[in-house]
Protein backbone atom coordinates (compact mmCIF):
# COMPACT_ATOMS: atom_id res chain seq x y z
CA UNK A 1 0.00 0.00 0.00
CA UNK A 2 2.76 2.48 0.77
CA UNK A 3 4.95 1.47 -2.43
CA UNK A 4 1.88 1.90 -4.60
CA UNK A 5 1.77 5.36 -4.52
CA UNK A 6 5.27 6.09 -4.59
CA UNK A 7 5.92 4.18 -7.97
CA UNK A 8 3.90 6.27 -9.86
CA UNK A 9 6.09 9.39 -8.83
CA UNK A 10 9.37 8.63 -10.24
CA UNK A 11 7.55 7.71 -13.55
CA UNK A 12 5.80 10.88 -14.14
CA UNK A 13 9.14 12.50 -13.70
CA UNK A 14 11.11 10.46 -15.86
CA UNK A 15 8.35 11.11 -18.72
CA UNK A 16 8.56 14.93 -18.17
CA UNK A 17 12.11 14.77 -18.28
CA UNK A 18 11.91 12.68 -21.50
CA UNK A 19 9.76 15.13 -22.91
CA UNK A 20 11.14 17.70 -21.75
CA UNK A 21 14.32 16.83 -23.50
CA UNK A 22 12.17 15.69 -26.74
CA UNK A 23 10.60 19.00 -26.76
CA UNK A 24 14.10 20.95 -26.93
CA UNK A 25 15.37 18.72 -29.41
CA UNK A 26 11.75 19.53 -31.48
CA UNK A 27 12.23 23.25 -31.19
CA UNK A 28 15.61 22.98 -32.37
CA UNK A 29 14.94 20.67 -35.20
CA UNK A 30 12.07 22.96 -36.05
CA UNK A 31 14.62 25.71 -36.41
CA UNK A 32 17.22 24.06 -38.53
CA UNK A 33 14.09 23.10 -40.71
CA UNK A 34 12.76 26.69 -40.56
CA UNK A 35 16.62 27.84 -41.71
CA UNK A 36 17.30 25.79 -44.87
CA UNK A 37 13.62 26.58 -45.92
CA UNK A 38 14.48 30.15 -46.07
CA UNK A 39 17.81 28.96 -47.47
CA UNK A 40 15.89 27.50 -50.14
CA UNK A 41 14.35 30.57 -50.78
CA UNK A 42 16.85 33.00 -50.51
CA UNK A 43 18.92 30.45 -53.18
CA UNK A 44 15.81 30.63 -55.43
CA UNK A 45 16.03 34.54 -55.38
CA UNK A 46 12.18 34.43 -54.94
CA UNK A 47 9.41 34.45 -51.90
CA UNK A 48 6.92 32.70 -52.75
CA UNK A 49 4.37 34.08 -50.38
CA UNK A 50 1.75 31.25 -50.36
CA UNK A 51 4.36 28.82 -49.76
CA UNK A 52 5.53 30.34 -46.72
CA UNK A 53 3.15 29.11 -44.19
CA UNK A 54 2.86 25.47 -45.07
CA UNK A 55 6.67 25.22 -44.74
CA UNK A 56 6.62 26.20 -41.27
CA UNK A 57 3.80 24.06 -40.86
CA UNK A 58 6.27 20.95 -42.53
CA UNK A 59 9.04 22.72 -40.50
CA UNK A 60 6.88 21.88 -37.12
CA UNK A 61 5.66 18.88 -38.20
CA UNK A 62 9.31 17.58 -38.70
CA UNK A 63 10.57 19.11 -35.73
CA UNK A 64 7.69 17.49 -33.37
CA UNK A 65 8.34 14.49 -35.47
CA UNK A 66 12.10 14.15 -34.06
CA UNK A 67 11.25 14.93 -30.64
CA UNK A 68 8.50 12.59 -30.54
CA UNK A 69 10.97 10.12 -31.62
CA UNK A 70 13.66 10.87 -29.09
CA UNK A 71 11.34 11.35 -26.25
CA UNK A 72 9.58 7.63 -26.77
CA UNK A 73 13.49 6.58 -27.51
CA UNK A 74 14.23 8.02 -24.09
CA UNK A 75 11.14 6.88 -22.13
CA UNK A 76 10.81 3.39 -23.81
CA UNK A 77 7.53 2.83 -23.36
CA UNK A 78 4.27 4.60 -24.16
CA UNK A 79 5.49 5.82 -27.68
CA UNK A 80 2.38 7.29 -29.10
CA UNK A 81 1.40 9.29 -25.60
CA UNK A 82 4.59 10.46 -24.93
CA UNK A 83 5.31 11.31 -28.83
CA UNK A 84 2.03 13.73 -28.63
CA UNK A 85 2.87 15.35 -25.36
CA UNK A 86 6.30 16.38 -27.04
CA UNK A 87 4.45 17.55 -30.02
CA UNK A 88 2.25 19.22 -27.83
CA UNK A 89 5.16 21.35 -25.73
CA UNK A 90 6.32 22.30 -28.71
CA UNK A 91 3.30 23.70 -30.29
CA UNK A 92 2.52 25.47 -26.97
CA UNK A 93 6.24 27.13 -26.68
CA UNK A 94 5.86 28.28 -30.53
CA UNK A 95 2.21 29.42 -29.97
CA UNK A 96 3.54 31.50 -26.96
CA UNK A 97 6.66 32.64 -28.66
CA UNK A 98 3.95 33.94 -31.17
CA UNK A 99 1.94 35.31 -28.51
CA UNK A 100 5.13 37.39 -27.34
CA UNK A 101 5.91 38.65 -30.28
CA UNK A 102 2.34 39.70 -31.65
CA UNK A 103 1.03 36.93 -33.48
CA UNK A 104 -2.71 36.70 -32.98
CA UNK A 105 -3.93 33.44 -31.61
CA UNK A 106 -7.30 31.48 -33.07
CA UNK A 107 -9.01 28.87 -34.40
CA UNK A 108 -6.47 28.17 -37.54
CA UNK A 109 -3.52 28.73 -35.12
CA UNK A 110 -5.13 25.26 -33.13
CA UNK A 111 -6.07 23.09 -36.67
CA UNK A 112 -2.34 23.84 -37.50
CA UNK A 113 -1.54 21.96 -33.91
CA UNK A 114 -3.08 18.89 -35.04
CA UNK A 115 -0.24 17.80 -38.15
CA UNK A 116 2.58 18.71 -35.74
CA UNK A 117 0.64 16.29 -32.86
CA UNK A 118 -0.23 13.48 -35.18
CA UNK A 119 3.35 13.46 -36.52
CA UNK A 120 4.95 13.62 -33.00
CA UNK A 121 2.64 10.46 -32.64
CA UNK A 122 4.15 8.99 -35.51
CA UNK A 123 7.16 9.95 -34.23
CA UNK A 124 6.72 8.39 -31.08
CA UNK A 125 5.30 4.90 -32.66
CA UNK A 126 8.56 4.36 -34.00
CA UNK A 127 11.18 5.48 -32.07
CA UNK A 128 9.70 2.84 -29.46
CA UNK A 129 9.34 0.13 -31.69
CA UNK A 130 13.15 0.71 -32.84
CA UNK A 131 15.14 -2.35 -32.28
CA UNK A 132 18.05 -2.16 -29.97
CA UNK A 133 21.68 -2.74 -31.46
CA UNK A 134 22.91 -5.65 -30.64
CA UNK A 135 26.41 -5.77 -29.72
Amino acid sequence: MKGEGSKSVPNLSKMMKCIGFGAVAGIILTLLFTLLGAFAMVKMETVMYPAVMPLAVAAVCLGSFGGGYLTARLHQSMGMAVGALCAVAVFVIFLGLGAVFGSQLGVVSLLRAVPAVISGAIGGILGVNRRKRRK
